[in-house]
């Protein structure tokens, strides 16, 4: 039942969130999200009367981390396309495709940055295996192995977004090989 309630990750959100090292979970059989207590849902309704100031303010902090990251070489930044208007629940950035993505996540949490995988492609995950693919999903896997979440919240400083941009330009540089351009 534990395994089911929380999407069947193999690895606990606790342990993941408590380890010194980059955990990637799995997800070997389908799950549910069946975390909500009555507790919890009576506090997400006051939450959501907060609601559009949260907004207000990611939108803010996603306009910042795109000021300090414009000049890390070969990132790609999210965008809004005209008329589009995103709440920022995550902030995904795209490392260069030389780079490698768990040596770029270790090296900022060494650095005391949290980050996460990007992407998650279901269909490559064990409780899909064998299912056939209808569709070439070689965008979404590519994604996958080069997307991070940096840390993105309400109450987030500029100088811990300052120190996020800085861990991920260092990161970058330990980690990525050399191109020509």
């Amino acid at each position: 039942c534990r395994l089911l309630r929380q999407h069947a990750m193999s690895v606990p959100d606790t342990v993941r969130h408590g380890s010194n090292r980059v955990i990637f979970e799995s997800y070997p059989q389908v799950g549910f999200n069946y975390r909500l207590t009555d507790i919890q849902a009576a506090v997400g309704r006051e939450q959501i009367k907060r609601l559009p100031g949260i907004v207000k303010e990611r939108r803010q902090l996603a306009a910042q981390y795109g000021e300090l990251l414009a000049g890390i070489d070969r990132l790609t930044v999210p965008n809004e396309p005209d008329g589009r208007r995103s709440n920022w629940q995550s902030y995904c950035v795209r490392i260069p495709a030389l780079a490698d993505q768990i040596a770029v996540m270790q090296s900022m949490l060494d650095d005391g940055v949290s980050t996460r995988r990007g992407i998650m492609c279901s269909h490559l995950e064990l409780a899909y295996a064998g299912r056939p693919q209808p569709h070439d999903l070689h965008h979404s896997e590519q994604a996958q192995q080069h997307c991070i979440l940096l840390p993105l919240f309400p109450g987030m400083t500029l100088q811990q977004q300052q120190q996020v941009a800085d861990s991920l330009s260092r990161s970058l540089k330990r980690t990525a090989p050399e191109t020509t351009p």
